[in-house]
């Protein structure tokens, strides 16, 4: 079949991942409607990523942009990334994730086909058959489909994404003053502030790639949460699910321990049985919410269901919750821009 180009700079950055990079490269490169320019900006690998980059010569006839700036975050890096793109159309993406053939066509097109449209949301999805581990498949029970299927209103990821280089202008960018993570969901809510001229790509056809042990899940929570606290945003997560989790992990094993201390000691039997209703009440109302990710993970072949599912449940939500307080007073000292910024828009923490 014949080649077939866009005026299109697909952008994207990359940090210590050769392995992502080559494979980045070979799907790319199998688009049936392929980027004029890809640009990508290393963070400072030390791993032969950035000599590979330097070395790498394209299969197809598009341009190869490649810049390094050691220690930039992701944010920092898709702006360069973007700064440096020739075209008008920005199609965006995370190195290490895995694409369909039709994936950027199916972003790019309505740009190219509307001018006056400014964004895409697109979809993205994690399959089962690229699961890791164990842990990954429990994570993924948790899900009826575990997939974003945009619509124009949708707060589409920075992995699969397309706008207008004018757009990204006048949002000011991505919000470097944030230390690593949410730079892509601050970036959608200016977005979707600013502009109503907003179309989906509703296909899921780029796949996400999930972690291998239960600690990088946990590391992956409280780093993504920490972004959302420096940005000041999901205020209604931090105090709702911080919350319920301060009562399920204190208040339920306090009632049942004094609960059953009175009932044994026999001075307040009323107070202990109540005090024990209360401990069993807390705990059945979780494991009673947990039942269906039980039971999708036993269909999928998992054991040791009940015991995985709560402490992924319980190590990953507490993690999440650590690292989103961490990130908001973290936040109240170096991320005033990205904060203006988004109230300016008019957008709220909660």
């Amino acid at each position: 079949m014949e080649a077939r180009y866009a005026p299109v700079s697909l952008v994207t950055t990359v940090l210590n991942d050769l392995a992502g990079c080559q494979a980045f490269f070979t799907a790319m490169e199998a688009q049936t409607l392929c980027p004029r320019e890809i640009v990508i900006v290393d963070g400072g690998s030390s791993d032969g990523t950035w000599a590979f980059l330097q070395d790498y010569r394209p299969r197809r006839e598009y341009a190869l942009v490649v810049a390094q700036e050691v220690g930039c975050n992701v944010a920092r890096g898709r702006n360069l990334a973007i700064a440096r793109a020739r075209y008008d159309i920005i199609v965006s993406t995370d190195v290490g994730c895995h694409w369909d053939a039709r994936w950027l066509e199916e972003l790019a097109r309505p740009l190219l086909d509307d001018p006056t449209l400014d964004a895409v949301m697109g979809s993205w999805a994690v399959r089962r058959e690229d699961l890791p581990d164990e842990w990954a498949r429990v994570e993924f029970a948790f899900h009826a489909e575990y997939a974003l299927r945009a619509r124009p209103d949708s707060h589409a990821s920075s992995r699969a994404i397309a706008y207008r280089k004018a757009l990204w202008e006048r949002l000011g960018g991505y919000p470097e003053d944030l230390t690593l993570a949410a730079d892509d969901m601050v970036f959608a809510l200016l977005l979707h502030a600013t502009t109503k001229r907003v179309a989906a790509a509703p296909t899921p056809r780029c796949f996400w790639e999930r972690p291998a042990t239960l600690r990088r899940f946990c590391r992956e929570a409280e780093r993504n949460f920490f972004g959302a606290g420096e940005a000041d945003i999901w205020r209604r997560h931090g105090l709702l699910v911080g919350g319920r989790l301060l009562v399920e992990l204190s208040a339920a094993p306090l009632g049942l321990a004094l609960g059953l201390l009175e009932l044994w000691l026999g001075r307040w039997p009323l107070a202990g049985g109540a005090l024990l209703g209360v401990g069993l009440a807390l705990t059945g109302a979780r494991l009673w919410r947990l039942r269906p990710v039980v039971a999708r993970y036993r269909a999928g072949g998992g054991t040791q269901a009940w015991q995985r599912v709560a402490r992924f449940e319980y190590a990953v939500k507490w993690a999440s919750i650590r690292g989103y307080w961490r990130g908001w007073r973290a936040g109240r000292r170096h991320c005033q821009s990205c904060r203006a910024r988004l109230r300016q828009a008019g957008v709220s923490p909660w």
